[in-house]
């Protein structure tokens, strides 16, 4: 199964203490070339959880997200929680749900780029 960066997948995360947890939306995150070569993936979960966030989480209007064909959930506006990367095994990934925009990848890069104080 090819995995590009900016599927969205179901998942179902086992976060502790503050760590987001639950069956999800999760955007890859990694390269192509990297989900290739080995058996897991970057993650960057959603949530539909509105109100004030800090500028490192990315709002993601649905009209940013493409939906899969076979997909029968509702896209709904999103925020990005870049401060809560993950690395998952890709036999986790549940259904996929359908992808983000160039756009919306650039977006989601901001934030991680701003996470993670990349230079």
């Amino acid at each position: 199964m090819a995995i590009d960066k900016g599927d969205i997948y179901w998942v179902t995360l086992v976060g502790q203490g503050n760590a987001i947890n639950g069956r999800r939306p999760c955007v890859v995150m990694s390269r192509r070339a990297v989900n290739d070569a080995v058996q897991t993936v970057v993650l960057v979960p959603l949530t539909t959880t509105d109100g004030p966030h800090p500028a490192f989480r990315i709002r993601i209007p649905a009209g940013q997200m493409v939906k899969e064909v076979t997909c029968t959930s509702t896209l709904k506006d999103s925020i990005a929680k870049c401060d809560q990367v993950c690395v998952m095994d890709q036999k986790f990934l549940e259904t996929k749900i359908g992808r983000l925009t160039q756009t919306a990848i650039a977006a989601v890069e901001l934030g991680i780029t701003y996470v993670f104080d990349f230079r």
